[in-house]
């Protein structure tokens, strides 16, 4: 196991690998029952290794995600640590090094990483936290796993007793108004400019309009839709288009050939990945296109995501019931809205007490209509 950690930790290619092999996870299983082969040697970037060998296995969700940020916060700190060692002064003072340190940015294949100014402002502290208490949950999760498995004995483990940094959650998501969307598709280049309208338009994730294909969209029904097959939450979903969406995807749609031509595309030409040549939009090729119109729209920087946030917002300004909204965002309940969207919701409350509220006429009201 020791081999194993130290080329995780040496060369960096934890985050990287795509496949467990069926070897690999024999490594931590014995004769089928689960039982480490030996419990004391088993460090975290083992136990990180085959938490993620599992979730492969189980399809686990944002899995590349977790694991670049394994391989970016946990395997360099703590990868070489065995498991049955770990203390919670060693796993607080790693939580409070993660949060203090710069954020991380994107940096050219081959080079070295590069990192942002360290954080100095409110925001950028609060922005770290949050980010450590993500990384924090990858952690917990990998030793939960290896404890579960009994790869390790541990009567009382260290990192249950460590809490995550409070009051990290954003206040507030950032919404555009009516002009500023004008303003921002105005700005964006004609293909961009379609993705931008798309999320406008469904609500839809960055990853799931990249995905969409003709065949998603039905329009030969009474009530059209696109039906997203890939989610976040792992559950497929139809949303309602209004008029103007249909528009939109008819357009688009029918300068296409085949039903699983990509709906969305980038011609720009691009270096092949993996020996294949797309002109669909990858990831993070957002996040240029963004930054680059909000300056020539000469609007504060938003996020791609949060064109998500403001088909939400037109949604519940409207006084669409939050359970709809829920269900076209891809939401399981309305919690989720009423978490981000909480502060459009008290116009809407007002409105509908006032209006199914009847006068019951024991106190004299003439003077506050």
């Amino acid at each position: 196991m020791r081999q194993s950690t130290k080329k995780h930790s040496k060369n960096g290619s934890f985050g990287r690998e795509a496949t467990c092999s069926e070897r690999q996870i024999g490594r931590f299983q014995k004769n089928g029952l689960g039982s480490c082969q030996d419990s004391s040697s088993v460090t975290v970037a083992d136990a990180i290794h085959a938490y993620f060998c599992e979730g492969e296995r189980r399809g686990m969700k944002s899995i590349a995600r977790s694991r670049m940020s394994a391989n970016a916060w946990i395997i360099p700190m703590l990868g070489n640590q065995e498991v049955s060692k770990l203390s919670r002064e060693l796993l607080e003072g790693w939580l409070g090094a993660v949060a203090e340190a710069p954020r991380r940015v994107r940096t050219k294949l081959g080079q070295a990483q590069a990192f942002a100014q360290p954080p100095v402002t409110d925001e950028e502290k609060r922005a770290r936290k949050d980010s450590a208490n993500r990384v924090l949950t990858i952690l917990k999760a990998a030793l939960n796993y290896a404890v579960d498995r009994e790869f390790v004995h541990i009567v009382d483990p260290p990192w249950r007793k460590i809490k995550p940094f409070r009051g990290t959650a954003r206040a507030r998501a950032r919404f555009l108004s009516m002009s500023e969307q004008v303003k921002l598709l105005d700005a964006c280049p004609p293909e961009f400019g379609n993705l931008v309208k798309g999320a406008l338009l469904t609500g839809c994730r960055y990853s799931e309009l990249a995905r969409l294909r003709c065949r998603d969209y039905n329009s030969g029904t009474e009530i059209p839709t696109i039906f997203v097959a890939v989610s976040k939450s792992s559950k497929p979903r139809h949303i309602v288009l209004t008029s103007e969406g249909v528009a939109l995807f008819e357009e688009l749609t029918s300068k296409k050939q085949s039903p699983n031509d990509l709906i969305f595309t980038n011609s720009i030409k691009r270096k092949k990945r993996n020996g294949l040549e797309s002109n669909g939009w990858l990831e993070s090729d957002q996040k240029r296109y963004i930054k680059d119109a909000c300056t020539a729209a000469g609007l504060e920087r938003v996020s791609f995501h949060e064109l998500r946030h403001t088909y939400a917002s037109m949604l519940l300004n409207n006084k669409c019931p939050t359970p709809v909204v829920a269900q076209q965002l891809g939401h399981s309940d309305s919690r989720m809205v009423e978490k981000h969207y909480g502060h459009l919701l008290s116009s809407y409350v007002a409105g509908m007490v006032r209006a199914t509220m009847p006068v019951i006429g024991i106190v004299g009201t003439d003077s506050f209509r």
